[in-house]
């Protein structure tokens, strides 16, 4: 399945941040370390399915080559320093959790995905400039 229309895009996207965190509470309640776990996996399912997934306009239908995570290189380094934001604010607050281990294995898996993103631009980049050098 290649997802490339906007609206669809956005749906998955708003509906699966309204939805995951619903779970997760739920979950929360009857024990907070399931329910934070649930989420970590849900996010990561989430980031997996996304890259995968979705395509950008232009973009062939083809599968991705595996470190390609997003059409273009700013869109993944945006996304890197987003995951690498939440990634740093984690390792900060862990201590003052109630599950400092969890949130701190959190913080790594989000510092996964930010590296994961970031060569995806860097790739993206040296993709781009090799493009340009041959219609030069």
């Amino acid at each position: 399945m290649r997802l490339r229309e906007p609206s669809a895009k956005a749906g998955i996207v708003v509906g699966a941040l309204f939805i995951l965190p619903m779970i997760g509470v739920v979950l929360g309640a009857m024990d907070v370390f399931v329910g934070y776990a649930w989420s970590l996996l849900a996010v990561i399912a989430l980031v997996v399915f996304t890259a995968r997934a979705f395509r950008g306009p232009g973009e062939s239908l083809e599968p991705r080559p595996w470190w390609r995570m997003t059409t273009t290189a700013l869109s993944s380094a945006v996304l890197s320093a987003l995951f690498a934001i939440q990634a740093v604010t984690g390792l900060f607050r862990a201590s003052s959790t109630p599950f400092p281990l969890a949130v701190t294995v959190g913080a790594l898996l989000a510092l996964v995905v930010a590296g994961a993103y970031a060569f995806s631009a860097t790739s993206l980049i040296g993709v781009e400039r090799a493009r340009e050098a041959v219609t030069r």
